[in-house]
Parts: structure tokens; sequence; C-alpha cells
């Protein structure tokens, strides 16, 4: 996570925390804690909804390096010079098939 998506995700989290203290509150009126409901309800569908997004961004790149890498490996596989790489772009399909099924498995 890079530090502009960390404070990003905290300052998120200080607003939702905010918000739950007046959810909360006994001194809150019904209309205000029927609006921190709704807003809390629209905050989670929106942190869900971007968090998908980023796991099929990531997914969709992986995907894409894997089926490139794997044209490659066949395109040198049979040609020398190149069949030392063969087994360096076949790690790193392969590290990219393990960190992608990581993804999908965020998606569950």
């Amino acid at each position: 996570m890079t530090a502009t998506e960390k404070s990003v995700k905290e300052i998120y989290d200080e607003g939702i925390l905010e918000i739950q203290k007046i959810f909360g509150s006994i001194k809150s009126t019904r209309k205000q804690r029927d609006a921190a409901k709704q807003t809390l309800k629209d905050l989670t569908a929106m942190l869900l909804a971007y968090t998908i997004k980023k796991v099929e961004d990531r997914t969709a790149l992986l995907s894409g390096l894997i089926v490139e890498l794997n044209q490659v490996i066949e395109s040198v596989r049979i040609k020398p010079p190149y069949t030392g790489t063969v087994d360096g772009l076949t790690k790193i399909a392969n590290k990219a098939l393990g960190l992608l099924s990581q993804e999908k498995k965020k998606l569950i």
C-alpha cells in the first residue's frame, strides 16, 4: 500500500469512526441516527466496491502477464539461444499464477 493509499484509508476510517459515534449515541435524534446509519452503509459499500475493483484490476494484470509470458516461453523453448531463459520465465509465470490465485480468493 502506498503512502497516499494508506493516508486515504486512515482518513476514511477516521470518518467512519466519527459517524459511528453519532449512530451509537443516545443523545442523537432518530433523524441523526438514520442519517448516520445510511452514511455508514454508503461508505461501507463504496469501500467494498473500491476493494473489489483493485482486486479485479490486479487479477486482470496478472492474467495478462501470464498469457504474455507463456507466449514468449513457447516461442523460445525450441530455439536457442534463449532456452536457458525459459526456466526463469516459467518461475515468474508460476509466481504470477500463485498471486492470481490469492487475488481470486480475496474476491470470495
